[in-house]
């Protein structure tokens, strides 16, 4: 589902309250595109109503000192917003109405939306938002501000620094590997070794990979090099470790739809998703605020609840 389609769905959604206000004692009702206007076209009644629906009701003063215009500049907006029912006045006191709390707390998901969209158009428009479901894609704007690392290209076998601070400073890892990475298994283990909870989604192809690299006879990489051998033997032994270690829980996911890489920690969040042509990139998602964290362990569970276990007995021979 691509983001674009998501941002028309909230615009449907803000349309359908619209629409549905009817006239009442002494609110002045025009056309659906008159009321957008009154709300987007105005960065001062925009910013009134967002004020009143983060701080609650204001007094004339608290609005002037907002805002740092003279408040006969910010008389006619409000009068607006009043004639429109959006705001109540009591008093002195201004507050959103029933309906000015819907239509600004949905007005106020559009911009998150649009502005997360609007700093990484690059990312959101070229990869392939499919392995995002559609009730996650449509909160997006949840993620808040979020930065996008490029690795360089000659240093695509290394795990970028973000990521490894982000993991050893947290107390809890909620991985997905669509294709395990050559540093994953020492860095989930280093995780293990320092207290941190872990669990772990691997697909299923990932997995057989895993199976044949790790199981007895001769090394893919046939070479009679002692020194490699004996790299390639602890590789392997540590790959094995990791997947019975009781401290850690891995599941295998058999779908088909599926981002190429999470990572969820309670500090940070990093998702890699594949072009729309299905081919791997060198750019990653990253973000780190409240919200983005909960999303992030949202799409975690998601995969987890389809999941299967996977039984440290019998994985390996």
């Amino acid at each position: 589902m691509d983001l674009y389609v998501s941002i028309h769905c909230i615009c449907d959604f803000i349309s359908f309250h619209l629409t549905h206000i009817k006239s009442g004692a002494g609110i002045r009702v025009d056309t659906k595109s008159s009321l957008l206007d009154t709300i987007f076209l105005s960065d001062k009644r925009k910013n009134i109503l967002l004020l009143l629906k983060e701080d609650g009701p204001k007094s004339s003063e608290e609005i002037k000192e907002a805002f740092d215009f003279p408040w006969k500049s910010m008389i006619p907006q409000i009068r607006k917003l009043i004639d429109w029912g959006l705001v109540v006045e009591d008093d002195g006191v201004y507050a959103l109405s029933g309906m000015g709390t819907v239509i600004t707390t949905n007005a106020q998901f559009l911009l998150d939306t649009l502005l997360i969209y609007e700093e990484n158009r690059d990312f959101w428009s070229e990869h392939d938002l499919s392995p995002i479901p559609f009730h996650l894609l449509t909160r997006v704007g949840e993620l808040g501000h979020c930065e996008i690392l490029e690795q360089d290209l000659s240093h695509v076998f290394r795990i970028p620094e973000e990521v490894l601070q982000g993991v050893m400073d947290s107390s809890r890892l909620m991985s997905f590997r669509s294709a395990f990475h050559p540093f994953s298994p020492f860095l989930f283990s280093e995780s293990l070794e320092r207290g941190i909870e872990f669990t772990g989604i691997i697909t299923a192809s990932a997995l057989e990979t895993l199976r044949n690299e790790c199981s007895p006879g001769p090394s893919l990489l046939n070479t009679n090099n002692s020194v490699l051998n004996r790299t390639l033997t602890e590789y392997k032994e540590e790959i094995k470790n990791l997947l019975n270690s009781e401290d850690s829980s891995f599941l295998v996911y058999d779908g088909n739809i599926k981002p190429m890489s999470m990572t969820v920690t309670d500090k940070v969040f990093f998702l890699s998703l594949l072009d729309k042509k299905g081919r791997l990139t060198n750019r990653v998602l990253m973000a780190s605020g409240p919200g983005a964290l909960r999303w992030g362990e949202e799409l975690f569970m998601y995969y987890k609840e389809r999941s299967r276990k996977l039984s440290p007995s019998g994985t390996f021979l």
